[in-house]
């Protein structure tokens, strides 16, 4: 009995420890099962027929696909490169194992991923069974490799000396032939740039590698002097020299790129230049002369944009005053002055235009009532300002006349403006048109300080200031009445100013011929005469869709184009382009358009044959005077016009 008892208590002890056993078995396999179906790395079985047995969610993540979609198909149809996959499976078969095997897979939404495959099989009696597929993403680094070795390529073939120096010592990776040339060194890969170029040591050149790696602050210099050791003999260079610093994805700084341009005659040349003191003082006046007309057409651009603004300004402050944004009177009132200022400027970007009195007019049929309460309203907010009256008598009602009206506008404000200004507060203006035979007269009439009998003659020339008078100076009277008269001139007309003397008052009268049997059909407004010879043109810009647009805009009218998006291969392609025109943004990275302007003439065969134009949001007077230094035809200022920029370049 107790020997039944005792083999009873051994066996369920031995049935315990079989199920403890079996339980840590099914736990170890859960595990395992856990470990290969969510490893961070592709895992995939692919039996001898080149089936797909069982794959992770790692590479089914990779590749997109669902286990349905991938699960159970041939291997062949994910790889992009049959030749690849079929080698792969005849290593395996052969019992070979293969590491880091680069391979192309298609994923489920068309894109291609580079992978590293690391595989051996499993054999049973000389039988592979199955293989086992370790799958790695190198994808972002082939991306890397590839941008990297397209760009080490494209600086190798610039036209443009250039070096990269990476790390910290300054180690150089690349440079190309134009650079060696430069330095006379073509043992430059693999040494840092003491070791290349150990006379350099006690220079400022140390300290400048140092700040830009250091601060990823780029280093420009428009005349670097360094003198280099070249086939045993010191040689002084003069440079003009670009450090910038390359930048990873994440802002780290790994390197810089080194440009250099040697002008070392140019600056010799230049400094026997200087030696000629007749030469120098000539164009030293002929520079004085050219500043002085730009001035000048600055003063008259400022004067011409403030009238039209001041509305603008004083409206959009009632409105905030009175708390009424969404009034619509206001912005009416803007509307208009937008118009009018648009037109303005279109004029007085051209001053050799405005001298000559050549305007563009849009003539139409338009009643004369309708301009002239236009003009009113344009001057009512700097009207109520002073707590002037403005008083209205219209002594012929229907006149239509056959004009510009905004030009038509422009000039009774002009004259209401200057009512305004030079009439003291409280004042009474008048504003009154009337027919006199074939003719329309307006008169603008004030109680104001009044012109005397000498300025009477000189009132309309252009740049003439009263003498004496301060206020007439501060309003600019030799630029807007100029203007006026102008205007009336091209449109056949007359004016005249008259006044009594100083202090009692002024008028000035407008006749302007009126309509006179002209049917609507022959009434055309002017239209831009295009000319246009096809012409090969080259755009660089950085602003992909600007260089885009214009590239649209010069194809539609006939031109041959060619666009760049940077610099370095905008040389590159005007060596086999050779282009009649360059059309280049000044503010680039890397090299501006200045510098730009300044390779090109290297790769062109002809240099003068190519008419150089400059497009830029900088316009400051020093950046046109750079432009004219450079080599530039024109300056245009963003955002240009397209049939001046077309008349311009045509």
């Amino acid at each position: 009995m107790e020997k039944d008892l005792g083999l009873a208590a051994a066996l369920k002890y031995e049935t315990c420890r079989r199920k403890h056993a079996e339980a840590a078995l099914e736990a170890r396999d859960r595990e395992f099962i856990d470990f290969v179906e969510n490893a961070a790395v592709c895992l995939h079985q692919v039996g001898p027929d080149g089936v797909i047995l069982w794959a992770n969610k790692a590479e089914l993540d990779l590749l997109g696909y669902a286990p349905k979609e991938y699960i159970g198909r041939n291997i062949i149809e994910f790889h992009a490169d049959a030749a690849t996959i079929n080698d792969i499976l005849c290593l395996l078969t052969n019992g070979d194992t293969i590491l880091d095997y680069p391979a192309r897979l298609k994923c489920k939404d068309g894109s291609i991923k580079h992978v590293l495959i690391h595989s051996n099989g499993r054999f049973e009696n000389g039988k592979l069974i199955y293989t086992r597929c370790f799958t790695r993403d190198v994808t972002d680094k082939v991306v890397r490799d590839q941008v990297l070795s397209e760009r080490n390529d494209l600086l190798l073939q610039a036209p443009v000396a250039t070096a990269l120096l990476i790390g910290p010592n300054y180690t150089f990776e690349l440079a190309n032939d134009m650079y060696k040339h430069i330095v006379g060194r073509n043992d430059l890969e693999g040494k840092s740039y003491l070791e290349a170029f150990p006379e350099l040591r006690d220079t400022v050149l140390p300290d400048i590698l140092k700040r830009v790696y250091e601060t990823g602050v780029s280093f420009s210099s428009d005349e670097h002097h360094a003198t280099l050791i070249k086939s045993g003999k010191r040689e002084d260079l003069v440079l003009k020299f670009n450090l910038q610093a390359l930048k990873r994805a994440s802002g780290e700084i790994f390197g810089m790129m080194a440009v250099a341009v040697d002008i070392t005659e140019l600056v010799r040349s230049r400094e026997a230049q200087k030696r000629n003191e007749a030469e120098r003082d000539a164009l030293l006046q002929k520079l004085e002369a050219s500043d002085r007309a730009k001035d000048e057409f600055l003063a008259i651009l400022g004067h011409e944009l403030r009238n039209p603004l001041s509305p603008i300004v004083t409206a959009l402050d009632l409105m905030k005053m009175r708390g009424d944004i969404g009034a619509t009177k206001e912005y009416g009132i803007l509307q208009r002055q937008v118009k009018h200022l648009l037109r303005l400027v279109d004029d007085l970007l051209d001053v050799s235009r405005i001298t000559r009195g050549k305007v563009d007019l849009r003539k139409t049929t338009t009643a004369v009532r309708e301009v002239i309460i236009k003009a009113v309203e344009m001057v009512s907010v700097l009207a109520e300002q002073k707590h002037h009256t403005i008083q209205i008598d219209e002594q012929a009602s229907g006149l239509e006349w056959y004009g510009d009206p905004i030009r038509l506008a422009q000039v009774v404000t002009n004259l209401l403006t200057n009512a305004i200004h030079y009439t003291p507060s409280d004042g009474r203006i008048s504003l009154r048109w009337w027919k006199e035979n074939d003719h329309v007269c307006i008169s603008v009439a004030d109680n104001g300080i009044g012109i005397s009998e000498a300025a009477l003659s000189k009132i309309f020339e252009l740049f003439y200031q009263v003498p004496g008078k301060s206020e007439r100076a501060k309003g600019g009277l030799g630029i807007g009445l100029s203007l006026v008269n102008s205007l009336v001139l091209a449109h056949g007309g007359t004016v005249q100013a008259f006044s009594e003397g100083e202090g009692k008052g002024s008028e000035f009268i407008i006749r302007l011929p009126l309509l006179k049997n002209v049917s609507q059909s022959n009434i055309e407004p002017l239209k831009r005469k295009i000319s246009i010879a096809t012409r090969r043109v080259l755009i660089v810009d950085d602003n992909k869709d600007a260089a885009d647009t214009l590239n649209e805009l010069l194809m539609i009218n006939g031109h041959t184009t060619m666009v760049a998006y940077d610099p370095i291969t905008a040389l590159a392609i005007a060596k086999s382009y050779q282009p009649e025109i360059l059309i280049t943004d000044i503010g680039m990275p890397v090299m501006n358009g200045y510098d730009f302007a300044l390779h090109l003439r290297g790769v062109l065969d002809n240099p003068s044959s190519c008419k150089m134009y400059a497009v830029s949001g900088f316009g400051q007077q020093i950046d046109r005077e750079r432009s004219q230094r450079a080599g530039f035809v024109a300056h245009f200022v963003r955002p240009v016009d397209a049939e001046t920029f077309l008349d311009a370049i045509c």
